[in-house]
């Protein structure tokens, strides 16, 4: 086009000096209303999800945004950047950056960002909120909402610093004390036969501190260092009575029984002769239930004898001794309460 007006200004006009100048105008304006119209663009702009379009003669995004008056703070996110070229149908977008609440412990501050997620803030943020004093270990801290959460206005976000620790303890192992029985020991008497002595071992824990503060706190390993002496104490077991003649008796038990007596021979229920042996074992008639027939007996003021008999009066704890006459049952023996009976030996025993 341009050759073909150059063609027609020579043709038609003289080599004057007034020609040449016209036709160096003519041609400046031609190549100025090429450039122009080559710098027309039609383009998008997307502010927080809104579009527009228009159209534009500007070079930079930058020069776009400032004939639209728009403003770019520094936390905003232009796409393409602030100095790129712009071309014909190009999409200018903008994140404008919002304002996130952050508390870690009693520490709060505000930082404004554009980023999608929690996550992508604390990565991008991190500088920022470290200089707050508030640093985000990911895979150990905690924080809500997750990580995941897109980014809103006046989001509010709580980090929690987890912190987990090995803690090692030397700690004690305390002893049993074993209880073991003697028969060469009266019954009711003690004797420690070996003093306890505490163990020792290496306890290791694990302990998982939130916010400066103990949270939990659990056993990883544990290692004996020294075993515990148990505490052995011996308890008696011999019971063991004086009887009349002053002969040493091993008891196993005693009952406390009214007694009563009688007399007047007969067989006794175990099929036996009754008999009054003050120097060796004498009859007495007890309860089967409390006392089993065949048992040897010491019965304190009487001595010693076998429960060989029973009574339709002898129920529970009482014994009826047997003496040798209806005398000595009335007025020598009578009834007494509260009598020592000693086992001395059950059926089989003696």
């Amino acid at each position: 086009m341009v050759g073909k007006l150059k063609e027609y200004l020579k043709n038609n006009f003289s080599n004057s000096p007034k020609a040449k100048i016209l036709m160096v105008v003519v041609f400046a304006t031609i190549v100025l209303s090429v450039t122009f119209i080559n710098m027309k663009k039609t383009v998008t702009m997307k502010i927080d999800g809104k579009e527009e379009t228009f159209v534009t003669y500007k070079r930079t995004v930058k020069d776009v945004l400032d004939t639209k008056g728009i403003s770019v703070n520094p936390k905003d996110k232009v796409q393409p950047a602030l100095s790129s070229n712009v071309s014909e149908g190009d999409t200018i977008s903008i994140k404008r950056a919002v304002s996130v609440e952050v508390t870690l412990g009693d520490k709060i501050t505000k930082i404004d960002t554009a980023e999608e997620t929690i996550g992508d803030m604390l990565k991008v943020e991190k500088e920022e909120l470290e200089e707050q004093g508030i640093e985000f270990n990911e895979g150990v801290d905690e924080v809500t909402p997750a990580l995941e959460t897109e980014i809103t206005s006046d989001l509010q976000v709580t980090l929690v610093d987890v912190e987990v620790k090995s803690e090692v303890a030397n700690e004690a192992i305390e002893f049993d004390v074993v209880l073991e029985e003697d028969s060469g020991l009266d019954h009711g008497l003690e004797e420690v036969r070996q003093d306890g002595a505490a163990g020792e071992k290496e306890v290791v824990y694990e302990v998982i501190y939130k916010n400066g503060k103990e949270f939990s706190k659990a056993v990883k390993s544990s290692k004996i260092l020294a075993e515990p002496v148990n505490k052995v104490v011996v308890q008696g077991t011999r019971r063991v009575i004086a009887s009349r003649s002053g002969q040493l008796l091993n008891y196993k038990s005693v009952l406390y029984c009214e007694s009563t007596a009688y007399s007047g021979g007969g067989v006794t229920a175990t099929g036996t002769v009754p008999v009054r042996d003050p120097n060796g074992i004498s009859t007495v008639a007890v309860d089967p239930r409390v006392i089993p027939l065949g048992t040897l007996l010491y019965v304190e003021g009487y001595g010693k004898a076998v429960a060989a008999d029973t009574g339709g009066a002898i129920k529970g704890n009482i014994i009826d001794v047997y003496v040798n006459s209806q005398e000595e049952a009335y007025s020598s023996w009578g009834r007494k309460y509260n009598v020592p009976v000693y086992i001395l030996a059950y059926p089989g025993e003696w």
